[in-house]
């Protein structure tokens, strides 16, 4: 188990400056507790954080960010907006994990309501381990999917779900979506609370992006601006 992870960490150290001693070290703990056996393949990257394959009696993703590439000053505002998060340090290991504590707990709330998302697993500094969704192999990004109308429709209700739990996704897009079964929202980071100030300004973009997307591949959409209104009211209720 510890062989399989030091030639893992050798290998992504030197190439994509994934891990450091604090996160080998976090992997180590995270193993030996039993939420995974082998840190595996490596299925999604960024230039933020990197998602490996995690094996174990269940398949779980592993995200891990990076502390040094972190983009400093967006995540330093996403997080100062939060009321859920106080006491905002200055340090780029701290706000790493804040980070991924952050979008941890948004999986949560969002699982919880019956959001169509990973389940979260736990956080651990800057690991973030959950659901992997897929079989051996990650599912497809809607982008690589011929999707129809009914997953339009679908989305829609999603953004309606995480607006009912206080929450807006804040990222979306065709690229932050899934297709197992069906859509499958991913990258909970930047979703925040409708208590922050840029929360509706938030969610009209991400209304704006999904029917831009599917306007684009030829399905009919609603107006972005009505949609709004009507989620607006539901909010404001």
């Amino acid at each position: 188990m510890k062989k399989r992870l030091r030639e893992d960490y050798k290998e992504f150290k030197i190439e994509r400056g994934v891990f450091d001693n604090i996160t080998l070290m976090t992997l180590y703990e995270l193993m030996n507790k039993g939420y995974f056996n082998e840190v595996s393949s490596i299925v999604k990257e960024g230039k933020e954080s990197a998602i490996f394959l995690g094996k174990g009696k269940e398949n779980v993703a592993i995200k891990i960010y990076r502390t040094h590439a972190i983009d400093f000053k967006t995540m330093w505002q996403y997080l100062i907006g939060d009321p859920r998060f106080t006491k905002i340090r200055k340090n780029r290991h701290h706000i790493a994990y804040q980070w991924c504590l952050r979008e941890y707990k948004n999986l949560v709330i969002a699982s919880e309501a019956g959001v169509s998302c990973p389940k979260p697993i736990i956080a651990k500094n800057n690991v973030l381990v959950m659901q992997f969704v897929g079989d051996e192999k990650p599912a497809p990004r809607l982008i690589d999917v011929d999707a129809s109308r009914k997953d339009y429709l679908f989305i829609l209700d999603q953004i309606k779900i995480l607006l009912k739990a206080d929450l807006v996704h804040g990222d979306l897009s065709a690229y932050n979506i899934l297709y197992y079964e069906k859509p499958v929202l991913i990258d909970f980071s930047q979703a925040t609370t409708l208590k922050n100030s840029i929360a509706l300004e938030l969610l009209k973009r991400d209304i704006e992006n999904i029917n831009s997307y599917f306007k684009k591949i030829g399905v009919k959409v609603k107006d972005s601006q009505k949609i709004y209104e009507k989620f607006l009211k539901m909010v404001k209720k």
